[in-house]
């Protein structure tokens, strides 16, 4: 079996922790894994189609969407106060620390860099909050980026380089990027930030025994209790795991189905802004 944190293993001293977690958690539930990399640009979506997932993080929106039937074991649970020591999430939407304008209305128009469709937070919840905030029947707010970004690093690459006037990304993860490369993130600056959402899960594949997924599953809600973990848990800013199920993420679902029926896109080409599309 394998592990692996490549959603959230986004700088070097995070990567690390993960591994050293994650095997920890393997020797104490009795579960023989490798953790592995599968760096980008290597698909995500190929990570959780493999059969042999013992710990892996996974987007709660193909979780739910695709009828997935991966085994959950447990979600992170966020140590800042904003996250009020639930499991939840938000996307946040930053723009360059020099740019000038300093809401998101008035960015409305430009380039937005997002991920793939199949993220929630890069992609489906930014999709709805714009949605609640458009007039009625108006189908895009914002413009594409010439190129795709489809890792959250592109996503602010695109808005630092300035091929992006705002890019939309996962809260949890621009908080270790804070914790951990203060000087990147001190080139951005988040303009707008969605409603709470249940964060990516911990899962196992469906091949996965009930007795392995158990075992695992205990062991990781029990971290915060073993001090062993403690200075793991505090370079990857979270205070403890937390058990979810299914219905949790069905939220996810929801949103994106409302946005169809709306017939709203996250980006394309805004008609009603009033302002011309530049190259």
């Amino acid at each position: 079996m394998i592990a692996n944190a490549r959603m959230y293993a986004v700088a070097a001293p995070v990567a690390q922790a993960w591994r050293d977690l994650f095997a920890y958690v393997g020797e104490r539930a009795g579960v023989a894994w490798t953790y592995i990399e599968h760096a980008a640009p290597a698909p995500v979506s190929e990570l959780w189609a493999r059969p042999d997932c013992g710990c892996v993080f996974m987007c709660g929106f193909p979780y739910v969407s695709a009828g997935s039937r991966h085994r959950l074991l447990a979600a992170p649970v966020p140590s800042l106060p904003r996250y009020g020591g639930r499991p939840v999430y938000f996307t946040e939407f930053i723009v360059r620390d020099d740019a000038a304008f300093a809401t998101l209305e008035q960015a409305v128009g430009g380039r937005l860099a997002c991920m793939l469709p199949e993220s929630n937070s890069g992609y489906n919840a930014p999709r709805h909050y714009l949605m609640t905030k458009a007039t009625a029947g108006t189908g895009t707010l914002f413009r594409p980026t010439r190129a795709p970004t489809p890792t959250p690093r592109q996503v602010i690459d695109a808005v630092i380089g300035g091929e992006a006037e705002v890019g939309v990304v996962d809260s949890y993860l621009l908080d270790l990027l804070r914790l951990h490369e203060p000087a990147l993130m001190a080139r951005v600056r988040s303009v707008a930030v969605t409603p709470a959402a249940p964060i990516p899960p911990l899962v196992a594949s469906p091949q996965a025994g009930d007795d392995t997924v158990a075992r695992v599953r205990a062991v990781l809600l029990d971290l915060h209790r073993d001090a062993a973990c403690a200075g793991w848990l505090a370079q990857v800013a979270l205070s403890r795991f937390a058990p979810v199920e299914a219905p949790d993420y069905a939220v996810l679902a929801r949103c994106a189905s409302a946005a169809d029926q709306a017939g709203f896109e996250l980006t394309g080409t805004p008609a009603d802004t009033g302002k011309e599309q530049r190259e």
